[in-house]
């Protein structure tokens, strides 16, 4: 089972998407902060300019820590983006060129290439978060310096910056798990579409739509924010409350796990009815 691990994920380094995913990432991240050095200042005083009234604020707000706090909202769209059209490859690729026929004459469970499969998906997560991690937070307190945290979400959040550190390592750590769940359930979806193209928009197209249900649940669809992956993905937000509510936070823990479960259980009944001959 560890030399067919090994083995994806050499295959996996060797796939020029994942390194383009990789430069994409990158190079989101320096467009960020260069937007964030040029305008950022006048950006901040307009979002705080209603507060201003009511508060007398020293010193910039703008630091490292909002500007990370600002690329971790592109969990929303771009970063899905650029891990579903990694691990949405992994499996369709082998039977688009059929290469999984001289794989399965070798003697390996079905099951064991199943969950291969998946763990490599969770290894380019983790490989993206590092990378991720690496690009922002020691280049962001090089341009901005530290500070506290002053958020505009559900209400005015200060944080302050001792307590910060452990903070966003708790909304890295959330980010890995909501991350790993898309990357399982687009290669799951691998598994019934057979194509690259076609897993990666069914999966996009799945995130949009509980996206667009996230927005509406509250006056249309109450009660339906429980069945949202996005919904639980969002709650590392949660880290940045004043007071966190770290019940909610361990309930989408749950389910997140819950679902990555669930994905490679029915990953594994599909591949073993599979007919990879067709």
């Amino acid at each position: 089972m560890i030399a067919l691990i090994q083995f994806e994920l050499k295959k996996l380094l060797l796939k020029p998407r994942t390194w383009l995913s990789l430069c994409l990432l990158v190079l989101l991240v320096a467009l960020i902060f260069w937007g964030m050095k040029a305008q950022g200042q006048e950006a901040v005083a307009y979002l705080l300019q209603a507060l201003q009234a009511n508060f007398v604020i020293e010193g910039s707000i703008l630091n490292a820590y909002l500007v990370v706090y600002l690329i971790l909202n592109t969990l929303w769209i771009h970063v899905p983006v650029l891990v579903v059209i990694v691990t949405g490859d992994l499996f369709s690729s082998e039977l688009e060129n059929g290469t999984i026929r001289l794989l399965m004459t070798r003697p390996v469970k079905r099951y064991q290439l199943v969950l291969a499969k998946q763990l490599t998906a969770v290894a380019f997560v983790v490989l993206f978060l590092m990378v991720w991690m690496l690009v922002t937070i020691a280049p962001g307190f090089r341009l901005f310096g530290g500070g506290d945290l002053v958020v505009l979400f559900n209400g005015l959040q200060i944080i302050e910056e001792q307590t910060l550190p452990l903070r966003f390592l708790g909304a890295f750590a959330f980010a890995l798990l909501g991350m790993s769940a898309l990357a399982v359930f687009s290669v799951t979806v691998s598994f019934f579409t057979r194509r690259s193209l076609v897993t990666i928009l069914i999966t996009l197209g799945v995130i949009v739509v509980s996206t667009l249900l996230q927005t509406l649940a509250p006056t249309i669809f109450p009660g339906w924010d429980n069945f949202l992956i996005t919904y639980h993905l969002a709650q590392w937000q949660l880290f940045f409350y004043s007071q966190p509510d770290y019940g909610e936070i361990l309930w989408s823990v749950g389910c997140l796990s819950g679902f990555i479960a669930l994905a490679v259980v029915v990953s594994v009944i599909r591949f073993q009815r599979l007919k990879i001959t067709e």
